[in-house]
This record gives structure tokens, C-alpha cells and sequence, in this order.
């Protein structure tokens, strides 16, 4: 009895040093490179990786924090409800191409002007 005691005390002091190994495995790595093109107007192209959030786009957290949800496929994405847009017309193209989660992506889509583009992709395009 007194050894079962003696072994169950060792093994509660012990217990702290044994590193944890059911941690959760890490998300795969998701590095992305968008592009602007507005018919009137200069191409814009930046970086950006997710999980965690970082590259050159200057809202890289926001932008990963709209792509999470649609699972990297911006054009799944919601209009904002309460936006409004003048009736420009400039098509303005946004291009994103890489890897979201270690798996490949490429998606495009045409909007009538960067403003119409904005409200459909939140921060992703605001670089």
C-alpha cells in the first residue's frame, strides 16, 4: 500500500514536466497574393498570410479575420448592408491567388468600380 502511495505521488509531481501531446495539430499555412486592377487606374498588388495574420497588406488581420469564414474564397463573401456606392463605372478586377490552408487558390471576380468592390470584400482589397 505504501509503494502504490509513494508511485501515485511521484507520478503527480511528475505529471507537470511531461510536455502535453494532444495539442491541437497547426492549420496548414495560408500565403496569398492579391491584386487591384481598376480600368482607370493603377495595378495594386500585396502579400498577405493568415493563421497568423501578417504580410505587406496594411490590414492584414481584418482581411484574414473576412477570409476565414468563406474559407479563403472571397467572392462567397456578403455585401456589406448598410454601404452605399455612387454609379461609377470602372471595372475594377481583384485577383487573389495562392495557398489558403495549404490548399491552392486562384479567384477573380470583376466589379462595377473599386467602391462596388470594397463593399462586397470588406478589408480583404483595402491595401
Amino acid at each position: 500500500m505504501a509503494r502504490t502511495r509513494l508511485l501515485f505521488a511521484c507520478l503527480a509531481l511528475a505529471a507537470p514536466l511531461v510536455p502535453a501531446t494532444a495539442q491541437a495539430a497547426p492549420l496548414p499555412a495560408s500565403g496569398l497574393v492579391l491584386s487591384v486592377r481598376p480600368e482607370m487606374g493603377t495595378l495594386s498588388t500585396t502579400q498577405l498570410t493568415c493563421e497568423p495574420a501578417g504580410g505587406l497588406h496594411k490590414n492584414a488581420k481584418a482581411a484574414c479575420d473576412g477570409l476565414t469564414p468563406v474559407d479563403g474564397d472571397f467572392t462567397k463573401m456578403e455585401r456589406a448592408a448598410d454601404a452605399a456606392c455612387t454609379m461609377e463605372l470602372n471595372t475594377t478586377k481583384a485577383t487573389l491567388k495562392g495557398k489558403w490552408r495549404g490548399k491552392k487558390v486562384v479567384f477573380e471576380q470583376v466589379f462595377s468600380n473599386p467602391c462596388e468592390m470594397r463593399v462586397h470584400t470588406g478589408k480583404v482589397f483595402d491595401f
